[in-house]
């Protein structure tokens, strides 16, 4: 933890990001570090005990509340899920679907991100949500561009396939799912700020009591839209899928649930038992993987390649837009288990691998460490965070709020407007990461181009020809900001065209 305690500020500095927290733990240790702020404005330190969105972590914690209920005999990770669900739930005749195959993401439904819902609007319980899409048909993104179901087997991750199972935990518990995991897996490990967003003001739900009282849990962090090394808070969204990226949490909470699990697989007894772990991460179906390093998809944990052999790992990916990631594993062999969170999304690219992020890095080098040792030293490790990227200004605010505008209101398909609070909130908290603050930033050009992309939001087509139209000068500033190529990437393709 000395070298991870020694490097922190230096990987936060280069990635960018304002604040970095990491708790590494082994069977019967759990240490922590963090460096830089939680929130910019008000300069709230980064601390091992701060909230924060914790998107697709909430799907193992998913995946342990339904193997509970499998230990317990109320189910089967091969039972059909419409057996698990109210009747006619998934419309009639759905396709064949086993609660195991929602789990690996081959339940048949398209990719998504995390189904999101202005925070503001009304709680929708998990299976009238379910229920509306289906008879909806068609993906949130771009205001459904895509269908909501493919052919089932094949792997294709989604949120949204997860909220399912969970609303299967639901149905067959009777409970809130909030309730049930509250009860099954954060209070058993201590998970003290631990919640679910769901939209309730209920005790285990985000934002009420006991997580919002005074003095009882600290304030969830802010997330940072960056745009190079200019950051706006990220505008607050919730997801409707909740038992998939619906959890807010820290490193310190997640960190005594991972090492719960590790004690498991040494034989402890924990939240479920050895055999029914060892089900979760094995390998079900192939994933997409970056570098060309093989990786699977267990029940609903990610795997790395079994043939790392000694440093074989498991555990998960998470973001939420448009401010956070985290990297989340478990070496079993090596008897370590780390997780990290950083609170920027790096707006020039879509996606932000964890080969390039804070939290990524972090974590695979705790892993690396353990296995062969940390370095002796490091060098000169300026953590100082500095310029470089492009200052903002009067036309690239305007591009900040569009591409802000066309990654809520059409890649998201949010379609209330944010209200005037909250576009005022991100303008004042905008800051800089190193130097002075620049004179260039415009609140009031940022907040026309939100609306400018709203306004032609979800359209793909007319949002990409916006895009087109804003010109050379824009797209080499997405270069300057850390494009991989001088593309506004208006639209994200994926999500709003099929395939082939």
């Amino acid at each position: 933890m000395a070298a991870l305690d020694t490097v922190l500020p230096r990987l936060a500095a280069v990635t960018g990001t304002p604040g970095v927290a990491v708790a590494v733990a082994t069977s019967t240790e759990l240490r922590t570090a963090a460096t830089g702020f939680a929130d910019l404005a008000t300069e709230t330190p980064m601390t091992a005990e701060t909230p924060a969105p914790a998107g697709s972590l909430t799907k193992p914690v998913t995946g342990l509340a339904f193997m509970r209920l499998v230990e317990a005999g109320m189910a089967e990770p091969d039972t059909p899920i419409d057996r698990l669900l109210p009747s006619g739930l998934r419309g009639p005749e759905p396709e064949p679907v086993t609660a195991a195959m929602l789990a690996a993401h081959q339940g048949g439904y398209y990719g998504d991100i995390v189904t999101a819902t202005a925070h503001e609007a009304p709680a929708e319980p998990v299976l009238d949500y379910v229920r509306r899409r289906h008879e909806t048909g068609r993906a949130v993104e771009y205001g459904g561009a895509l269908p909501l179901r493919t052919k089932p087997g094949p792997y294709s991750y989604s949120s949204f396939g997860v909220g399912v199972l969970g609303g299967a935990v639901e149905h067959l518990t009777g409970e809130p799912y909030g309730a049930h995991v509250q009860r099954e897996v954060f209070t058993p490990n201590g998970m003290r700020n631990t919640s679910i967003a769901d939209g309730t003001r209920n005790p285990w739900a985000t934002g009420s009591a006991p997580h919002s009282a005074p003095n009882s849990a600290p304030h969830d962090a802010t997330g940072y839209m960056a745009f190079g090394d200019w950051c706006v808070p990220s505008p607050p969204l919730r997801t409707a899928a909740y038992p998939g990226v619906g959890m807010h949490t820290s490193v310190a909470d997640f960190g005594r649930l991972l090492q719960s699990l590790l004690r498991t697989t040494a034989g402890e007894a924990g939240i479920v038992r050895r055999d029914t772990l060892a089900a979760m991460v094995a390998p079900r179906v192939p994933r997409p993987s970056p570098h060309g390093v093989r990786s699977f998809s267990g029940l609903t944990f990610e795997l790395a390649d079994p043939e790392l052999g000694e440093d074989w790992w498991w555990g998960h990916t998470a973001a939420f837009p448009w401010g956070f990631w985290w990297e989340a594993r478990v070496w079993p062999r090596h008897d370590l288990a780390a997780v990290a969170v950083g609170n920027r999304w790096d707006m020039a690219r879509f996606h932000n691998p964890a080969t390039r992020s804070a939290p990524g890095l972090a974590v695979a080098w705790a892993g690396n460490w353990a296995g062969s040792g940390s370095p002796e030293t490091f060098g000169a490790l300026d953590g100082r965070p500095r310029w470089t990227g492009p200052r903002p200004s009067q036309e690239s605010s305007r591009w900040m709020g569009i591409l802000t505008g066309e990654r809520t209101h059409g890649l998201l398909g949010v379609t209330e407007p944010l209200p005037a609070a909250t576009l005022d909130a991100m303008t004042r908290g905008a800051r800089c990461l190193g130097g002075p603050e620049p004179e260039g930033w415009d609140p009031d050009a940022f907040v026309g181009g939100v609306a400018q992309a709203q306004a032609l939001a979800p359209d793909p087509a007319a949002l990409g020809a916006l895009g087109r139209e804003l010109g050379p000068a824009a797209a080499l500033w997405m270069l300057e900001c850390g494009a991989s190529s001088a593309d506004l990437t208006m639209p994200v393709g994926a999500f709003a065209y099929p395939a082939g």
